[in-house]
């Protein structure tokens, strides 16, 4: 398996700037695309962001609080 990272961008393009909530899943839990992975805050709206592709949670970067812009990675997955 490969380690790969996720960005906010790659998880949901049309944010810009959020607030990080907090996570759905564990890390080292394995997961299938179109889970429900984590929970944002944007000016607009409050998301729950989904898994993109099968794999394992290696690490979650984002923390409860975290103001998060585009292209911030929020996690690294094994796929």
């Amino acid at each position: 398996m490969a380690i790969k990272e996720f960005t906010l961008a790659f998880l949901a393009d049309e944010i810009k700037d959020a607030s990080f909530v907090g996570w759905l899943v564990k890390e080292g839990e394995s997961v299938k695309e179109g889970d429900d992975l984590c929970e944002i805050v944007t000016d607009k709206a409050s998301l729950v962001l989904s898994v993109p592709e099968d794999g394992k949670i290696a690490s979650q970067l984002a923390k409860k609080g975290d103001r998060l812009e585009n292209d911030t990675v929020l996690l690294t997955m094994e796929v």
